[in-house]
């Protein structure tokens, strides 16, 4: 009854009063209009005039870039910008967060300077109802007070002081964060266009983009409802249109994103509430309470299950619209405020505002330049926090639109649209992912968190036979691969069900299955399926592939036929672009296998560096081939008994051609990705099931197992062996990461020599270090996971990138970038040997707020290791570990 009594609420009453009393208009805001002709060219032409478009060409403007040309549809901010409840906050993980925080600065700075945006900086409370919860927010905390975002613990009498009415009986604590506020949306997207325009951008309203046409894949025009203008630069804001957008591109750009129901309700007066002003998140309780004016509120929720916006296509008209209120589906939000709130009046509902809000499959922004095609850049899918990331979005893209490096510039990885491939952008798959994406938005995000939507599409073929002896698997790039292997029935049970993979910051439940997997490795033999990674084949009728990967690669790829080749591909700041093995088939014929993460990357700048005439062309074979690692002291003797190869003189770092049992044309490299012993098989898929039973069937009597991801990453971070896309990235060089050993600077020239001849002579201001943890206990501290702050004599120097327990080691491992920042204006200064290990520096490391010890190694570690002549009889010896391919 209280529902439909809400929903029967008469429309234009409700606008009326929400506007005359409370100050919230639901009504298109009477702006003056751009109707300016549209120019025949431009430099740059940007699509959407909401609050992200806006903004970019803001940026752009103040960064001297004027032959700008913004395209809007209909009217500034019709689309989705003014139905935004204008809440800015803070509290994010890395690059949103350092984004959000310029968004604050230029809105504080906008409202200082006579700009009436509605900004208001009252802070926000983030509520814990769980010790999971607190940690979850300590860690975040962690991250973000070093950042200079002041953040404050509160406990439960102090929230109580704060919101005297609010139930806090529940809570474990929470986070007050002073700098978070809101601001009006639309007046906030017409300023940014004013002062755009001031500067000599072009603004034209009701001017639809029709088409993106290029010429040898790169932008070359754009044609609208009002004619073609030729361009350079196209970016895409289009907001909730983008994907439809992207595909209208004369090469299809993919834009994963979908458009759901995000419903607002307006409350009436809540007891209490008249004077508090602050922003609340109750993230157990999936709900945001905003106050208004005289107690009112505008709450939101975040529950699994919503309905997507719109059945096909986003309709071109959807201007300053709403959708149809769905009480059915969102009553919940009316439970929980009652719940919360003490003393809500019987129908506490003044009206529901539902409109659409974009998501992505990953529930992370989008940013960056299409892989498709040059210089078609996107800027959306910010799922209900497009206002809060407006303001660093636009400086950041404007930037690297501009060319101009700096520290926005290298921390956007995670953002960026190259980490999507081709099966995240399907109808389909979009449909079913996005409900699960928005209602785990407020959810604790444990480590090793797995979407159970759009899984179980790109299989191994041995897949199911890795399913059914116990394998608990994880996807990446669509592809599903197996992380560990348990006996454990409630596990598989809670696997197949769907259930979370865990939900601990502290000692995993997998982690005996891990330990038993690593020292399989290490001792015996194991069989690791890791056929995700990214293959690709180069050739060429002469040598026209070599002269290519020479350029492109900073190794010496001119190598005898069957050597196997470790090598960066750089840019021009000697930065990661693709991190590979590289195996010479043939004189002129390579095959090259990098990171899964790497399908969609690798393959668009090895692609926009191929010859125009032809001459070198590349194959994505990656589903052609079933890879099996065969690790350990053991695998030797295990392949022998199933191979006429002889194994004795197959030379480390090489490949053949060999036979498993009756299977012929195995490609078999004599490497891990580990550092253990062993060989890395590429089977024809067609043969793999007889490959994988022979080896599993002769290796029976040497204590054969299936291992996973899991025990090959533990190995490897023990090791020092870094990884693309986890260590390291597109702005981190060989020197940086330890790899200069890998670089031949005899080599006449390749992408990225100069930089690196630079970073020799200058140093750099950053490295790659190992780090031992001392005095953290496995079964009682909270694990690190990754993120984690690191200090130096009690000064911020960097975060944690990839961590594990290292079983030989027997502690903590972590791997983390280390700076040196100039204390007043945080300019990062050279970091030398010295500099790390200095034996009067004292690092720490910081876990969800104690600090533990750090012991710090710029070299791999000594560990012991067992001799694989011998077979069954070994004898572990100690050896220096030496850096092999970490894919």
């Amino acid at each position: 009854m209280l529902l439909k009594r809400c929903n029967s609420v008469y429309r234009t009453e409700v606008h009326a009063f929400l506007k005359q009393k409370y100050g919230t208009s639901t009504e298109a805001p009477n702006d003056c209009t751009y109707r300016s002709p549209l120019p025949a060219k431009a430099s740059v032409v940007i699509c959407g005039g909401g609050v992200i478009g806006t903004s970019v060409a803001y940026h752009l403007a103040k960064l001297g870039l004027t032959d700008v040309v913004l395209l809007e549809q209909g009217r500034l901010s019709g689309g989705v910008t003014w139905l935004s409840s204008g809440v800015v906050g803070c509290l994010r993980k890395g690059a949103e967060r350092n984004l959000c925080q310029i968004s604050v600065s230029l809105y504080k700075k906008l409202q200082d300077g006579g700009h009436d945006i509605g900004w208001s900086q009252h802070g926000s409370i983030n509520l814990a109802r769980t010790e999971n919860r607190m940690i979850a927010l300590k860690r975040l905390v962690g991250q973000a007070k070093v950042q200079n975002l002041s953040c404050t613990f509160l406990d439960k009498k102090e929230i109580a002081k704060m919101v005297p009415n609010m139930k806090v009986s529940d809570l474990e604590g929470g986070v007050w964060i002073p700098e978070d506020g809101v601001v009006d949306p639309a007046k906030l997207c017409k300023t940014m266009a004013f002062l755009a325009a001031q500067k000599g951008v072009t603004i034209v309203e009701d001017c639809a983009v029709m088409r993106v046409t290029s010429a040898s894949q790169r932008v070359k025009a754009v044609q609208t409802s009002d004619g073609t203008i030729d361009c350079e630069i196209f970016i895409n804001c289009a907001g909730q249109w983008a994907r439809q957008l992207g595909q209208q591109a004369d090469i299809p750009v993919r834009i994963p994103i979908h458009a759901m129901e995000h419903p607002t309700i307006i409350t009436k007066a809540v007891p209490g509430m008249e004077h508090v002003n602050a922003v609340i998140r109750d993230y157990d309780g999936s709900m945001l309470f905003q106050p208004l004016q005289l107690g009112c509120l505008r709450i939101k929720g975040f529950e699994t299950g919503a309905k997507s916006a719109f059945k096909d296509k986003i309709p071109t008209d959807f201007q300053f619209k709403t959708l149809e209120a769905n009480w059915d589906n969102y009553g919940f939000l009316l439970r929980r405020l009652n719940y919360r709130f003490s003393g809500c009046d019987h129908q506490p509902a003044m009206y529901m505002v539902n409109g659409p809000e974009t998501f992505t499959p990953d529930g992370t922004w989008i940013l960056g330049e299409a892989p498709e095609i040059d210089n078609y850049y996107v800027a959306t899918g910010f799922c209900d926090m497009g206002v809060s990331a407006a303001g660093g979005v636009g400086q950041a893209l404007a930037e690297r639109v501009m060319g101009i490096d700096g520290p926005l510039m290298t921390d956007l990885w995670s953002l960026e649209i190259q980490r999507f491939f081709e099966g995240h952008n399907t109808r389909k798959f979009l449909q079913d992912r996005v409900p699960e994406v928005l209602g785990k938005h407020y959810q604790v995000a444990y480590p090793l968190t797995e979407y159970q939507t759009g899984r179980r599409v790109r299989l191994s073929p041995l897949y199911p036979i890795l399913s059914s002896n116990g394998g608990i698997f994880v996807a990446r790039m669509g592809y599903e691969r197996p992380m560990w292997f348990t006996e454990d029935s409630e596990v598989i049970e809670n696997h197949v069900k769907g259930g979370a993979m865990q939900e601990t910051f502290a000692k995993p439940r997998w982690f005996d299955d891990v330990e038993a997997e690593y020292h399989a490795c290490r001792e015996g033999v194991c069989l690791v399926d890791m056929s995700s990674l990214t293959k690709f084949e180069l050739w060429s009728k002469g040598m026209e592939v070599v002269h290519l990967l020479q350029y492109l690669c900073a190794n010496d790829v001119d190598v005898p036929i069957g050597s196997i080749i470790h090598t960066g591909m750089l840019n021009h700041h000697g930065g990661y672009e693709n991190d590979c093995s590289l195996v010479r088939m043939e004189q002129n014929r390579y095959f090259m296998i990098s990171p899964t993460s790497q399908i969609t990357h690798a393959w668009e700048w090895i692609s926009r560096h191929l010859p125009d005439d032809g001459s070198t062309q590349i194959s994505d074979v990656t589903s052609k081939y079933t890879v099996m690692n065969l690790i350990g002291p053991k695998s030797r003797d295990v392949l022998n008994l199933v191979t006429d190869t002889d194994l004795d003189n197959f030379p480390y770092f090489t490949s053949q051609l060999i036979n498993v049992g009756q299977s012929g044309g195995v490609k078999a490299l004599h490497m891990t990705h580990s550092g253990e012993p062993g060989w890395t098989l590429f089977v024809p898929s067609e043969l793999s099931m007889h490959v994988y039973d022979s080896l599993m069937t002769m290796g029976k009597d040497y204590g054969i197992i299936n291992a996973g991801y899991q025990a090959v990453r533990f190995l490897r971070i023990e090791k020092f062996h870094t990884l693309w896309g986890e260590d390291f990235d597109r702005w981190t060089s060989p020197i940086e990461c330890g790899a200069a050993f890998l670089v031949k600077f005899q080599k006449a020239t390749f992408i990225g020599k100069g930089a690196l001849l630079r970073q020799k002579e200058e140093g750099v201001s950053r490295r790659l270090v190992q780090f031992h943890l001392e005095g953290h206990d496995l079964d009682s501290d909270s694990w690190p996971w990754g993120g984690e702050p690191i200090y130096r004599n009690g000064k911020y120097v960097g975060l944690t990138r990839s961590t594990c327990y290292g079983f030989t080691l027997n502690r903590m491992v972590c791997i983390g970038a280390v700076h040196n920042f100039e204390p007043e204006t945080r300019k990062r200064l050279v970091v030398d040997n010295n500099f790390i290990t200095d034996p009067s520096a004292e690092f720490q490391i910081e876990i969800a707020g104690k600090r533990f010890l750090a012991t710090p190694h710029l070299h791999p570690p000594r560990m012991s290791a067992v001799a694989t002549e011998t077979g069954l009889k070994y004898k572990p010896r100690i050896m220096p570990s030496v850096r092999t391919s970490t894919l």
